[in-house]
């Protein structure tokens, strides 16, 4: 694993540099951290950047976040994850999962908000619960974690994610519509009743705009 103080984007240093399976880097700061869709992520000092290099799976998000959860230890607070890259802490977005493909590896980027300035009204981090986090410790364990859920089925996979999303059961709008989440299809997909029939979402396709 390379250990980094600060790099332009934990993604794109691996991507540029090494695109070997298990390859990994951890940063302290991004200077030009990115979230899905092109979003800026806010990656002051004082976060947890970390980036690392997969065989490609459909799945990874949902791997990636599951090990995350499994990860936190001890949080004794309601830790969710929300479709299709978020991880929410007591209703607030706490990290999240940016999954890039290259052919047949896929950088799997995750952000934590541990102790950095953050300033948007619905982010939170670490600091807020007082949780203190090893940032080796914890990576040592989300390897583990995540080697063992990468060997999941499918079915399995999403079995354990429909457990803790955080969209289960809730209304919800996007660009084109709103509905009440039922599910997550064998696809990845998101499953909601618009009243009027039942729709897949997909996360390449949508952004989620209330909840």
């Amino acid at each position: 694993m390379h250990i980094m103080d600060t790099v332009k984007s934990t993604n794109n240093w691996l991507s540029d540099f090494f695109l070997n399976i298990g390859d990994s880097i951890l940063a302290i700061r991004q200077t030009e951290g990115k979230g899905r869709r092109g979003n800026n992520w806010s990656s002051d000092s004082g976060g947890l950047y970390f980036t690392l290099v997969s065989s490609s799976n459909k799945l990874l998000p949902f791997i990636a976040g599951l090990s995350v959860l499994e990860s936190l230890v001890g949080i004794k607070y309601n830790i969710k994850l929300k479709w299709p890259n978020d991880i929410i802490l007591n209703g607030r977005k706490l990290g999240g999962i940016l999954c890039e493909n290259y052919g047949n590896y896929t950088v799997v980027g995750l952000g934590l908000n541990m102790d950095n300035r953050i300033s948007l009204s619905k982010a939170i981090n670490l600091k807020d619960i007082n949780y203190n986090l090893d940032r080796l410790d914890f990576i040592s364990l989300f390897l583990f974690n995540f080697d063992n859920n990468l060997n999941l089925s499918s079915e399995k996979i999403l079995e354990k994610y429909t457990k803790v999303d955080f969209l289960i059961g809730k209304n919800i709008s996007w660009e084109k519509g709103s509905g009440i989440v039922k599910s997550i299809d064998k696809d990845g997909s998101l499953i909601v009743d618009t009243s009027d029939k039942i729709v897949n979402l997909y996360s390449e396709e949508v952004s989620i705009e209330k909840y």
